[in-house]
Parts: structure tokens; sequence; C-alpha cells
């Protein structure tokens, strides 16, 4: 008999809290002689990304009608966009049962789901009874999350409930609305110790996110907890031992919510009915941050998954799979190279990969599937075709029930098909699963560029198109790609050309550092292509820089002068060689009529620029201001003030700050702000670094501050800026 298969829609398989509701759904749906198929993408941004769209390609599995039901976990997609599109996957699933699990988010509109939870407001009333009963409190602060989410006021209502329960009266000034991140733990913390707040007997932060903010900078003030406050957190994200002391926080019982949405799935495709539903009750787990101190067996568990995550971190690091695989010159060569790393996986029963279609063709046909065996020495290579949404060729052939995962497999903005890796016990993979699959993706554009003749071709004439140092387009390769640009433009709009030329007065004859200077032109072109992915980047000469495209937005050619400047002087080692003064940007807006006519009306604006570079040199205390200058975009102390320089230079306050002004056009004190300001815009672009750690490498102590400087001098809030 062919058994049934239910689908769990969600994202961020890895994170803890998908874990523990599979944990429940899976051993439930087994009871029932019903396989298990989890359809989630593996990146999940909070913003719009072209490239990473190609990965939620994955959710069009959820129209297989060999789906009897279908559980979707709304909390995890934190995308408004993905959130559309999932809710249109599932209005479009009428036909099958479907559960809702989690917090509802605004972007949902599910025309057939029920919704589900854990009771979030009696989670934190029993949260706070246990401060109230067990320590006595009744000065208890509450720090929740965002304020337009509704999950945030429901745990206000449980705080509140338990403190009028005790009869202690509800004060709203206690109550604080947070981001659900650290950021916001650590600006309470800086407000407690500033005396900004008056501090509390106990906080209670509605995720442990946040609690481990204000622990890590309570720790960095030597504040002591519980001595001094009591902080408790909600949802334990199993990340209590990379934080001082260990937290104490509450356990939602996501597992016993994945084993009663089971059921009730299940009901309702057998009987039609869901029945009732009881929000399972979470659980206190104590840690060091309250005085009942940690249990040494929670301890142990942690440290041990922690030590098990650190030993797979190390067999990837340091494993050869990513070689093998780009030796491979064909399919079944491709995934023979899989056999002796299944331990890259753990627990691992299986896996498949299934391609599209002429994937390697550029425009796959993903109506249907090649799918090959990985992992089993015997069938490696092993294929066989099927329809995209025939997911039941993926489990009939185990005899037992399973749990499969289907991850999407594409590279840049292409889908290329999907791995699905089966477990025979109840567990999934771990972040490190990641790293895997892009291994997977890399050689698999390997292996179809080394099969492509056409990229054979294009190959053999490298050296009249490319420049040799850095692999861009020469000045006839700009030429080339530009028209290509050009004719796929119907609209027919304006075209801009940006220049940057590095290294003013350099002689470019000379051998004197000629190494050093060649790893950093590596380095640039690394970078600009980074900065300019959707444009033309060409390197013109040894020292000048094209970049060129579509004119559709007015901001455009700002943005790209403001971030390439940014990348220039956050380059040590360019500054370092040639100096800060050493560069120049020049950028023109036309009507295209040919990239020679562009070039050329570009090069007259750059050289137009480096002429003023050039007189800007020859200025009376020119290399006093420019060492002043320098100094001050060159390192991380505490900038001199202008009455300090003046004391170096021996001369007076109001003449320095008159001649800085007219030589760099901007004052010293708002040069300052500049500096800090062009290195914020870097990390935001360069790096994942949160927003708080961003504002303490730019010298600011102030968060808030931080952000209206960098919204007054870009015009976008960061978040924003990182997004453009």
């Amino acid at each position: 008999m062919k058994r049934q298969i239910i689908g769990v829609i969600l994202t961020r398989t890895a994170d803890t809290e998908q874990r523990e509701l599979l944990r429940g759904i899976i051993p439930v749906a087994w009871q029932h002689n019903t396989d298990v198929v989890v359809i989630s993408n593996i990146y999940d941004p909070e913003y719009d990304d072209e490239q990473l769209a190609a990965e939620n390609d994955i959710y069009r599995l959820t129209e297989s009608p060999d789906l009897c039901g279908l559980i979707l976990v709304t909390e995890a997609f934190i995308n408004p966009t993905h959130r559309k599109q999932i809710s249109q996957l599932m209005n479009n699933r009428g036909d099958v049962p479907q559960i809702a699990v989690g917090s509802y988010f605004e972007g949902f509109d599910l025309e057939h789901c029920i919704s589900l939870n854990t009771a979030d407001a009696d989670d934190i009333a029993d949260l706070t009874e246990h401060l109230v009963t067990v320590h006595g409190f009744t000065e208890i602060d509450l720090l929740t999350g965002f304020q337009n989410y509704s999950v945030s006021h429901l745990r206000i209502d449980g705080y509140r409930r338990t403190l009028e329960k005790h009869g202690i009266p509800f004060d709203e000034s206690r109550v604080m609305f947070g981001d659900f991140w650290m950021p916001s733990g650590e600006k309470l913390a800086k407000a407690y110790i500033s005396g900004e707040r008056k501090m509390p007997q106990a906080v209670i932060c509605a995720n442990d996110h946040m609690a481990y903010g204000i622990l890590d900078v309570f720790s960095a003030h030597g504040i002591s907890v519980p001595e001094n406050l009591t902080i408790v957190g909600y949802e334990f994200v199993r990340e209590r031992h990379m934080h001082t002391p260990i937290l104490t926080t509450f356990q939602r019982n996501r597992e016993a919510l994945g084993r009663i949405v089971t059921e009730m799935l299940l009901k309702k495709i057998r009987t039609g009915e869901f029945g009732d539903f009881v929000p399972p009750r979470g659980r206190v787990i104590c840690g060091n941050s309250c005085t009942c101190g940690i249990k040494l067996s929670d301890l142990d568990t942690e440290l041990s998954a922690a030590r098990t995550k650190a030993f797979y971190e190390f067999l990837h690091l340091y494993n050869q799979l990513e070689q093998r695989l780009t030796e491979a010159h064909s399919i079944r060569d491709f995934c023979g190279k899989f056999v002796g790393s299944e331990y890259l996986l753990s627990n691992i029963g299986g896996a498949e990969l299934c391609l599209y279609r002429n994937w390697n063709h550029g425009v796959s046909d993903d109506s249907a599937i090649n799918c090959y065996t990985i992992y089993n020495a015997s069938d490696n290579g092993q294929s066989r075709t099927f329809n995209r949404l025939n997911i039941s060729a993926l489990t009939e052939n185990c005899d037992t029930p399973a749990v499969y995962y289907c991850s999407p497999l594409f590279f840049s903005d292409r889908p290329l098909g999907f791995i699905v890796t089966r477990y025979d016990i109840p567990a999934t993979y771990d972040h490190i699963f990641r790293s895997w699959m892009k291994t997977v993706s890399n050689a698999l554009e390997i292996l179809r560029m080394k099969n492509d003749i056409r990229y054979l071709m294009d190959c053999c004439n490298l050296s009249e198109y490319q420049d040799t140092l850095t692999g861009l387009p020469n000045r006839k390769g700009f030429s080339h790609e530009l028209h290509i640009l050009i004719d796929k433009d119907k609209m027919h709009q304006p075209v801009f050309c940006l220049l940057l030329q590095t290294a003013i007065d350099r002689d470019s004859l000379s051998l004197k550092n000629k190494k050093s200077e060649l790893a950093v032109h590596q380095e640039i072109s690394a970078a600009l292509q980074s900065l300019t992915s959707q444009f033309v980047l060409a390197r013109l000469e040894e020292n000048i820089y094209a970049v060129a495209g579509l004119n559709n937005k007015e901001t455009t050619v700002e943005l790209l002068h403001e971030r390439i400047t940014s990348l220039m002087l956050n380059n040590e080692k360019y500054i370092g060689l040639f100096g800060m003064d050493s560069f120049c940007i020049a950028s023109v807006c036309t009507e295209y009529i040919s990239s020679t006519e562009l070039l050329e009306t570009a090069e007259k604006e750059l050289m137009t620029q480096v002429r003023i570079v050039e007189e800007m040199h020859s200025r009376p205390h020119y290399r006093q201001l420019i060492n002043a200058r320098s100094r001050l975009y060159s390192t991380n102390e505490e900038p001199l003030s202008a009455e300090t320089l003046c004391r170096q230079y021996l001369i007076s306050a109001g003449h320095f700050r008159r001649i800085y002004k007219e030589t760099f056009g901007i004052a010293y004190h708002q040069d300052i702000i500049r500096q800090r300001m062009m290195k914020m815009i870097w990390l935001l672009i360069s790096t994942d670094l949160d927003l708080s750690a961003i504002t303490e490498h730019c010298g600011y102590d102030d968060y808030g501050y931080c952000l209206r400087l960098f919204r007054q001098f870009t015009g976008y809030t960061p978040n924003k800026y990182r997004k453009l």
C-alpha cells in the first residue's frame, strides 16, 4: 500500500525552533505509516535578494499532488515578499488540510490554514510567576519585541496577568519594546549602567538574544549577575554556554506542539475534523543568571551539543570533497566522488541529486527531474527521470517511513534543481549543511563550464578581451560587454560610465613595491566586482577602472561613487602604498552612441578631476594637511582635535580650519564624521556584522546617534542602505 506523505513548509531548518518542532512531527507521522517531506530554503535573508531568490524555487514542490496535508511554520519566514509567495502557494492548495504553526506575522494571507501555537501569554506568565514566587521579586522590567508584532503584546499580557494575580501594580514604564536581537538588550543594559533607567530586581527578555545583549554588556562593565540584577530569557536557543553567566530561560514546548499538530492534521485527513487543540505549556530552564543555578545535567547536554557542532565544523574544514568534486568530468563521475564522505552529514540515511532537465544549458526545463543516487557505494550515479512534482518517486523505494529534506541547488540566479536527504531517525541537518550545499552547487557549475563548448571557445580569446592580472575585461572587452548590455535594453535608457583612477603621480615603470602593488590591484578588482555585479566592469589601463551600465535609477551613479570611495579609503594596503590623495573618480551620464564616444567623454571628465588633485598637491601647507587627514582616515584611535594639530604644526586654529576646508572642500570636524561614515558604508556592504558591532567599529558608543548621523549623511537607514 502506498504511504501517505505530509509536507512541512519552513525555512532555516537547522535552527533550534524548527528542529524541536520536527522532533515532534516526525515520530507521530511514522506511527501512522506516513512519510514526512520537509521543503525549505537554505539562506532566507530578511531583505530581497535577486540571486538568493533562486533558492525559493524549491517551494513550488508544495504543488505536488502527492502531498495529502501541509504544515506551514509561519514564524520562520522573516521576508515579507517571501511570505506573500508562500501565501499564494498555500492558497492554491485548498484541496488538502493545512495547519499554520507559530506566531502570525504581517504578510501572510492564508485562506485555508488554521493557526496553532504555543501559549506565549501563558509561558511569560509562568516565567513571571517564577520570579515572583521563587525569588520574591516585585520590581520586574519586561523587554519585549517589536511594537507592531502581536506576539510582543501577548507576552506583555502574560507578564501583566501574573503581576496582577499577586497584587503587584502593572507599570507601563517597566515595559520596553525591542527588536528580538542583541542590540535591544545592549541598549537597555547601557541605560541601566548610565542611570538613565533605574535598575529593577529582575528583567524578563522576550527572547534569549536580547538577554544575551544585557549579559554581554554587564560582563564587559564588571556588573555581577544575579547579584546586581536577575536576568531571564525566553525560547531557549541553545547558546547559553557562549555567554556569562549561564542564562535562566524558558523553553516553549515546541516538540509537544509538533506532536499535537501532526495528530490533528492526520485526523483531519482521516475524518474531516481537526479536533480540539490545547496549547502545550513550557518550562523554566534554570541557569546562573538567577540564584536557582544551572543543573549540571542541562549544562552537560548543551556542551555536548556544542562539542558535536565543533567536531562537524572541523570535519568540513579539512575534508577533500570540494577538490574531488571539481575533478569530475561527468555526472556519473561527479556522483561517485561522494563515496567516502558520508561522515560530513550526521545521521544521514541516503541522498539524491535531483537536477532539472537541461540544467547545464542556461535555461533549465523544470518539468522533468533527472535524479541521481549519491552516498550509496553500489548505486552512486544510478539515475531515473520523473516529473518534478512526483514526490512519491523519492519515497517509494524505502520500505519504512522516513523524513526527506528537499533543499535547493542554485548558482547565482539560476535554479539547478534540489538535493533530497533522507533520515531514518527523527533528525535534521545542522547549519554546516549550508557549506556542503554550497560545495555541491559550485562544483556543478565547474562541471557545467568544463563541458560547455561555447565556454571553451570563449576561453580561447581570453587574452584579447581580458586583463591578464585581474581577469576583468580590458578596453576591447569593455566595449564588447557594453554592446551586449545595450542590445538587451529595449527602453533606450541613458548610459552612465564611471572611471576610477588610482596611483595618481605614481611612476608606473618603477619596480619598487611592484609585487605589493599588483596584489593590491587584485584586491581592488575583486572588491569592485562585488560592488558592481550588475554592471559592466573593466580595467582599461594599469591604473584606470571603468564601470558602465543603464542609468535606470537616479541614485545609481551617486551610490556607486560613494561605495567605491569607501572601498578605496578603507583599503589599508592601497593607502599605505599610494596615500589617500592618490585616486579620483569621475562619472558621466549620456545617451548611448558608442562605447568609444562614451569613454572619450568620461576620460575628459577624469582628466579634469586628476588636474584638480594635482593642483591640490601644490597648495601651501599641503604636506602638513594631508598628513593630518591621512592620520584621521588611517587610525582607529580617537581623532586629534583641531587645537592639538595646530600646536603640532605651529599654526593658529582659525588658519588651520580655513586652509583645511579650502584644500579638501570640507571642514575638519565634518571630515571626522565623513571618515566614520565611509568606514560604516564599507562595513555594511562588505561584511555581515550587525549594526551594533559596526557602530562600535566606527567609534560610536551611542548606537542611536550613529544611526541618525548615517541617515543624515546618506539619506538612508543602515539596513536600507545595505539592501540597496
